[in-house]
């Protein structure tokens, strides 16, 4: 069911998409800085390369927190293998009776 609607989703989305691009045929020139003139390009492909880059940096400004949390789940993960060996150590000392 939830396949069903993610298709069906994307299904309507593709078709907006679509649509816009066949109702806005016209160029668009792209002026930048020092004098770079890029043009004439479609609206639609203008506005799809946007979002890609908007989705590839901000996927990769998302990625800093994860990378850091990875890299403490294994500092962690190290320090309790060490512990665990030194409570298997310790579990292995023969006691010493108190008189």
């Amino acid at each position: 069911m939830k396949r069903t609607l993610s298709a069906l989703l994307f299904l309507v989305v593709f078709l907006i998409g679509v649509s816009f691009a066949l109702k806005n045929p016209q160029g668009v020139e792209i002026h930048y800085y020092f004098g770079i003139h890029l043009g004439p390009f479609p609206v639609s492909l203008v506005m799809i390369v946007v979002l890609l880059v908007g989705v590839l940096l901000g996927g990769l400004v998302a990625s800093f927190p994860l990378l850091s949390r990875h890299r403490e789940v294994r500092r962690i993960r190290r320090r309790m293998e060490d512990m665990e060996q030194e409570l298997g150590r310790l579990r292995k000392l023969p006691l010493k009776d108190e008189p």
